[in-house]
């Protein structure tokens, strides 16, 4: 592990947070930047010390890291619902129907996607795992692809479910076109990328001039520092940053992303099966409360380039 400068504005001068052990019993210790207050795992690892971090059972066994069986059609449902939820917060809908104009009437009354369009939406998704969002898109008669590292998840989406799906690290992709895409998202991976820079700036440089981004990921607020090491979010060295949701506004910002909208949620209270009433009804009181007043440990940003 090395020290490395803030991604976010350069600088070194750095003040430790708090010290976490990851799941196989390594200390990682968490920053925050004294100039720009940006959290992340520094010193960082890189990228070989983490790779084992995501083998396979990280998307097969239950953990409060990883999925009781991402493949299962449970999971794949569930995460479905959550896209609806983001998109529709998202205002993405309205984009949807920009972009595809007047054909997306005469396509849904006649039920052939190709009848009177002009124009195929181009769509990327970074981190796309087993590629459910690209199916989700590929089924509202997008042209998706994915890009995914986990060799594993990636061949479930290109064999399983037939997909377009990228094996390989966004930042050093060369089957990428500039000025080609008229969406980008990265739903809950820019928390675990070296370089939330370079991946907004690679980005910027793929979207068409007015092209949209949308992503997802943990919010450092008062939750995160209320809980510290027992944050649901912290687990290290799988997340490397921990964004506030003006930290990430800005940095967007500085590569030439504009932010549309933006949501919070997630009261920290999460979804468990054998959950007793009073958490129930708890979880329910909560998670609306913090949304409404823009203070979840999740949040989910629309930004169009500039």
């Amino acid at each position: 592990m090395r020290l490395v400068p803030c991604d976010a504005c350069g600088s070194m001068q750095l003040l430790s947070v708090l010290e976490k052990a990851s799941s196989r019993g390594e200390v990682y210790q968490v920053s925050r930047c004294r100039d720009c207050s940006l959290v992340q795992v520094n010193p960082q690892p890189d990228l070989a010390r983490v790779e084992p971090y995501y083998a396979d059972e990280y998307f097969e066994r239950r953990t409060d890291r990883g999925y009781a069986n991402y493949y299962s059609e449970n999971i794949k449902q569930e995460i479905r619902r959550v896209y609806n939820l983001n998109l529709n917060d998202l205002d993405f809908f309205d984009y949807e129907r920009q972009l595809f104009g007047e054909s997306w009437l005469v396509e849904s009354l006649s039920g052939d996607p190709k009848l009177g369009r002009k124009h195929t939406p181009v769509a990327l998704d970074v981190g796309c795992a087993a590629g459910y969002f690209v199916e989700y898109l590929r089924d509202r008669n997008w042209e998706a692809r994915g890009v995914e590292l986990s060799r594993k998840a990636a061949h479930f989406g290109l064999f399983e479910l037939e997909l377009d799906i990228i094996v390989g690290d966004f930042l050093n992709c060369n089957r990428l076109e500039a000025e080609s895409y008229d969406l980008i998202t990265l739903w809950a991976s820019i928390e675990h990328m070296h370089s939330p820079r370079r991946v907004l700036e690679q980005a910027h440089h793929l979207l068409k001039p007015g092209g949209r981004m949308l992503l997802s990921t943990c919010r450092y607020g008062w939750l995160a520092r209320m809980r510290g090491a027992r944050w649901r979010y912290m687990n290290v060295p799988e997340h490397l940053y921990f964004f506030s949701l003006a930290g990430l506004k800005g940095l967007a910002r500085q590569v030439g992303l504009q932010t549309v909208c933006s949501v919070t949620y997630g009261s920290g209270m999460t979804t468990r099966p054998d959950a007793g009433p009073l958490y129930r009804v708890a979880k329910r009181l909560a998670d609306p409360l913090v949304k409404l007043t823009n203070q979840g440990d999740m949040m989910a940003l629309h930004l169009i380039k500039a």
